[in-house]
């Protein structure tokens, strides 16, 4: 259980970023694919970054951090998919 308490900061901030691209959706013309793409394109800039860097660094820290920062948003993804897939089984019910 230890080893899993990495994965509390980015589940909260998943969540929160749920939480503004809902308030987003109610306000404006936001969808929740969009909250999806920009998601997806921040874990591909950080690919692309790493593809870039690590080819350059000899050492390989900034390859490593790269590809940490893709994991944490792989989960800050799945969390904002879970919550997506949550409102959309609620709204459905109702």
């Amino acid at each position: 259980m230890e080893g899993l308490a990495v994965y509390i900061w980015p589940v909260l901030i998943g969540a929160v970023y749920f939480g503004i691209i809902s308030l987003l959706k109610k306000y404006t013309r936001f969808g929740y694919k969009f909250g999806f793409f920009l998601a997806l394109a921040l874990i591909l800039i950080f690919l692309a970054i790493f593809w870039v860097i690590a080819s350059q660094d000899p050492s390989g820290w900034i390859g490593l951090a790269m590809i940490i920062m893709s994991i944490v948003m792989s989960v800050i993804l799945a969390t904002y998919l879970l919550g997506w897939f949550v409102v959309s089984l609620v709204s459905k019910k109702a």
